[in-house]
């Protein structure tokens, strides 16, 4: 259905994504080991259901699982199979480890899917080293959080206070020792910016002890509790800002490649602007003009991922209020209501549809409407919204980079893969 020129969600869209879901994640457990002063669910924010040392059970996972393999195999296409990553989130998800190898054990146990199954988990390494001839035996894919030094690291402590460093770092460097194989190809580092790190050191730090270049986060700028803003507000760093500060920045953007934010932003400028980017075989025959789009950059339920809380709530992702779910695993039963869910998208997505008309990003938009502080107010804008005149200079500027860096264009052309 269209509306004003643009698309609206409706349950057909719901269900092919989930035909098509590229993510399954579970929220194993909401107790951690270790109680980072930043984290999402601290004392910070709000927007989270309260955390109360919950502990996900195989049955809900199984009911999941069996929910949508139900929707699979009613529209099953014998000639495509597609990956599908089980991931396991926390808290920390290691914490639950009986959850985790009970939910591997009966997807293995699956038939007639038309599905390849993949593993991955965000740890904080903590307990690696009591778990890893498991995690190396099923190929898991680890994103393991690390900030840097024991100084840069000193944010992530234990509940006595104390800096969880040394234990991650010991267990990180004899997993490297025993599986360097493993290591090399399933492991992956995410580092939070913060007030006690910057991307140069952290990244120096990561390429020596690793031979790994970090991802780098920037402090969740949603949800912040009123009078914890003078907090956060010391501790928060922008990654683009402190790579601006770096002696050597056009040699740290280059070793980060697609991992530095303004590579990453040139590769989607690149993708978005080219003309030359077609999502499949049959686009090839129409002209881009003719295809609408949605409002905002907001993705469509599970057109990513689905995202099962401890308490049994389905987002669309781990980054969005827990009060914006979409379905609930109860009674052994899937509960989504496709018409509702496709309704509530379009209201929330809608109240942005007259700056969207006129915005000159309209179509290119990568801004979540949840991540919006404001969403639920009856009248609200875009903070993003970029008019012609402001767009142009952008393009100039990215324009101005690629000629000044022009190895760089054949690089994203051979080694960026960017996903829909």
């Amino acid at each position: 259905m269209k509306h004003d020129g643009f698309l609206e969600v409706n349950s057909k869209q719901i269900i092919y994504n989930l035909l098509n879901l590229k993510q399954l994640v579970f929220e194993v457990t909401d107790s951690c080991n270790l109680n980072c002063k930043y984290c999402g669910y601290s004392d910070l924010y709000v927007g989270y259901d309260e955390r109360k040392n919950n502990y996900l059970n195989v049955a809900v996972s199984k009911t999941v699982i069996d929910y949508l393999v139900d929707i699979w195999r009613e529209n099953l296409l014998e000639d495509m199979v597609k990956p599908l990553t089980i991931g396991f989130y926390g808290g920390e998800p290691l914490l639950n480890m009986k959850f985790i190898k009970d939910t591997v054990s009966y997807v293995e146990t699956l038939k007639d899917t038309r599905k390849i199954f993949r593993y991955s988990m965000t740890t904080n390494a903590v307990l690696l080293d009591k778990y890893w001839d498991y995690l190396v035996e099923k190929d898991f894919h680890l994103l393991i959080s690390l900030d840097g030094d024991e100084f840069s690291h000193s944010y992530r402590v234990d509940h006595a206070g104390y800096n969880s460093f040394y234990k991650v770092y010991d267990n990180v460097c004899k997993l490297q020792s025993l599986f360097p194989e493993y290591f090399e190809k399933n492991v992956a580092f995410n580092t939070v910016l913060h007030d006690r790190n910057d991307v140069d050191s952290v990244h120096d730090f990561m390429v020596s002890n690793f031979d790994k270049v970090s991802s780098f986060s920037s402090l969740n700028t949603s949800g912040i509790k009123t009078d914890k803003r003078g907090v956060f507000e010391k501790m928060y760093k922008n990654v683009v800002d402190s790579m601006g500060k770096s002696e050597n920045l056009d040699l740290l953007e280059k070793k980060m490649f697609i991992k530095s934010p303004m590579i990453y932003r040139l590769s989607s400028f690149l993708f978005q602007y080219t003309g030359n980017v077609y999502y499949d075989y049959n686009s090839l025959f129409f002209s881009k003009d003719d295809f609408y789009q949605y409002p905002t950059g907001t993705c469509t339920p599970f057109l990513k991922k689905m995202y099962v809380t401890v308490n049994g709530k389905i987002l669309q992702c781990e980054k969005i209020d827990h009060d914006f779910y979409l379905g609930i695993v109860k009674d052994g039963s899937v509960l989504i209501d496709f018409d509702h869910v496709a309704e509530r998208h379009n209201y929330f997505v809608h109240k942005f549809i007259d700056d969207c008309s006129s915005c000159a990003i309209r179509g290119n938009c990568i801004q979540c409407v949840y991540q919006n502080d404001d969403i639920r107010d009856e009248n609200v804008s875009c903070k993003f919204y970029r008019d012609v005149q402001k767009n142009e200079h952008m393009c100039k500027e990215y324009l101005f980079y690629l000629k000044a860096n022009p190895d760089l264009y054949q690089r994203i052309l051979t080694e960026v893969i960017m996903e829909n």
